[in-house]
C-alpha cells in the first residue's frame, strides 16, 4: 500500500527545516517505487494509490520511462526494426532534418501530445517554414510510427497520434492533386510519339498495370508465357507476364556512404580532376555525397505483388515483336542497356506527355518540332491508376482486378472469391476493345 515519507532539503551539505514528501508505493515486479518532490503528505499518497491501482487495471507505464528522451528512445527503436536500405535512408533523412532536431532531447511525453505535434508541423511547413507541407507529413507518419513502438514497449500508455490527421500549411486550403490516368486514345498517343521500348513500357503499364520497378525488372524469361485453362472441356490458351517472387522487381535504394565508400570517392574523383588537368579542362572538386544509389533486382512489394497478369492478344503480338528484336535480356532497359531509373524515365516521359516548344533550326544544331501537350502531369504512377480505372470502368470481377493489381482483399468477400477463366475472358476482350477504340480515335484525328 501507498504511503509517504518527510524529505528534508539540504543546503550546504546540511538539512533544513523545508520538506516535500516522497512516495513509496509497490511496483508490478514487487520492489518498491519512489517519487519525490510533493507539497503535502495527501498529494503523496494519493499519487501513489494512482498509481497502484493502474498496476492492478495493467494500464501502468513506469514514470522514469515517461521521461525517457526521445533521441534516446529512437536509437532503441531503430535497432529493434529492420527494413530495406530505402526506407532506412528515407527516414534517416526525416529524423536528422524534421524530427531530431525538434524532440531529440525532449521527454517521450512531449512528443505524445497533439498540440505540441501540430505546433511544430506548422512552425516548419511552407509558408512559415523551411520544409514542403508533404515531407512534414511524412514525419508526422513517422513520429507516430515512433510513438507506436514506445507504447508496445511500455514507454508511453498509448500513441495519441495514432489516427489523428494533423493538417498544416497548404494542407488547409488545397487538396492533393489528383492522379492523371489516360483514355485509350491518350495512352496510343503517348505510345506513337515516344515511339521504341519507351512507348511500349507507357503502352504496356496502362493496359496491364505494373508497379514501375516491375516493369524496369522485367525479365524475358518472365514474358508472355503460356497457360492453358479448360473451358467446358476445351482448352483455352492465353499469355501472361509473370512477376517473380525473388528478383521480380528493380529496386533504386539511397546507401549512406562509410569511410571505405566515402575514400572510394574521393579516389575516383581525383582521378576525374587529373584527367581535366591533362586535358586542359577547368574543373573543381565535386562536394562529397552522403549516399549512393544502389539499383539491384529484389523481390517485389509484398508476398501478394508477386503474380501473373494475363497480356491481351494486341499487346502479346507487340511485345513479341519488341523481344524477338532486343538485344538484352530486360525488354525493358534503356536502348544502351542499361536499367532505366525512375528520375532518367521521368524526362522522357515529361516533354511527351507536357508538350514542348519548338527550337528553330541554326547552324550546328538541327532544330526540333514542337509538341501540343498531350495528357499533362501524366506520370508512370498514373498508368498504373489507368490500368486500374479502366478494369473498374469494364466491370471486371474484384477478385481479378486484386489479382492484377498485386493487392489482397482483407475482408470475408476475399476469402471466398475466386477468379474464372470466364472472368479472364472478359477482362482481355475488354482491353482489346479499349486498344482498337483509341487506335481508331487516333486515326480519325490524323484524317
Amino acid at each position: 500500500m501507498a504511503y509517504a515519507e518527510k524529505r528534508y532539503k539540504i543546503r550546504n551539505g546540511k538539512p533544513t527545516k523545508e520538506f516535500t514528501w516522497r512516495c513509496k508505493y509497490m511496483r508490478p515486479d514487487g520492489t518498491e517505487g519512489s517519487e519525490p518532490g510533493f507539497p503535502t503528505k495527501k498529494l503523496a499518497v494519493e499519487w501513489g494509490e494512482q498509481q497502484e491501482a493502474a498496476i492492478r487495471s495493467g494500464t501502468w507505464v513506469d514514470p522514469k520511462l515517461l521521461q525517457t528522451k526521445f533521441g534516446d528512445w529512437v536509437k532503441i527503436w531503430q535497432s529493434s526494426v529492420h527494413k530495406r536500405p530505402r526506407t532506412h535512408s528515407s527516414r534517416a533523412y526525416l529524423l536528422d532534418k524534421l524530427l531530431l532536431p525538434e524532440w531529440e532531447h525532449r521527454p517521450l511525453m512531449e512528443a505524445n501530445n497533439v498540440f505540441n505535434v501540430q505546433s511544430w508541423a506548422t512552425r516548419v511547413s511552407k509558408p512559415l517554414g523551411p520544409h514542403d507541407p508533404d515531407t512534414v507529413a511524412q514525419a508526422r507518419s513517422l513520429l507516430s510510427t515512433i510513438l507506436s513502438g514506445a507504447e508496445d514497449a511500455g514507454y508511453i500508455l498509448s500513441n495519441k497520434l495514432f489516427g489523428r490527421r494533423i493538417l498544416v500549411g497548404a494542407d488547409h486550403v488545397d487538396e492533393d492533386e489528383e492522379e492523371v490516368w489516360a483514355q485509350p486514345d491518350e495512352a496510343h498517343r503517348l505510345y506513337q510519339r515516344l515511339g521504341g521500348v519507351q512507348g511500349l513500357m507507357v503502352l504496356t503499364d496502362c493496359y496491364l498495370g505494373l508497379r514501375w520497378g516491375e516493369l524496369a525488372g522485367l525479365h524475358k524469361d518472365n514474358c508472355l508465357l503460356k497457360r492453358v485453362d479448360k473451358v467446358d472441356g476445351r482448352p483455352v490458351v492465353r499469355h501472361v507476364i509473370r512477376v517473380d517472387p525473388r528478383v521480380g522487381a528493380l529496386h533504386e535504394d539511397p546507401i549512406e556512404l562509410d569511410e571505405d565508400g566515402l575514400a572510394a570517392w574521393h579516389k575516383a574523383e581525383d582521378a576525374r580532376l587529373e584527367m581535366c588537368r591533362e586535358k586542359g579542362w577547368k574543373a573543381n572538386r565535386r562536394k562529397p555525397p552522403k549516399s549512393r544509389l544502389e539499383v539491384y533486382l529484389g523481390p517485389p512489394k509484398n508476398k501478394y505483388s508477386a503474380r501473373e497478369v494475363d497480356v491481351p492478344e494486341f499487346l502479346v503480338r507487340l511485345l513479341d515483336q519488341h523481344i524477338a528484336a532486343w538485344p538484352y535480356d530486360h525488354p525493358f532497359t534503356t536502348p544502351s542497356g542499361t536499367w532505366w531509373l525512375r528520375g532518367n524515365f521521368g524526362r522522357e516521359l515529361r516533354p511527351a506527355a507536357d508538350g514542348r516548344e519548338a527550337i528553330p533550326r541554326k547552324r550546328g544544331y538541327a532544330g526540333r518540332e514542337g509538341w501540343e501537350p498531350i495528357l499533362p502531369r501524366f506520370t508512370m504512377r498514373g498508368a498504373r491508376h489507368t490500368a486500374d480505372t479502366w478494369m473498374k470502368e469494364d466491370r471486371v470481377d474484384r477478385a481479378l482486378r486484386f489479382a492484377s493489381l498485386g493487392w489482397v482483399p482483407k475482408d470475408i468477400e476475399g476469402t471466398y472469391e475466386h477468379i474464372t477463366p470466364e472472368m479472364r475472358r472478359q477482362r482481355l476482350d475488354a482491353l482489346t476493345a479499349r486498344w482498337r477504340r483509341g487506335r481508331r480515335a487516333v486515326l480519325r484525328s490524323v484524317a
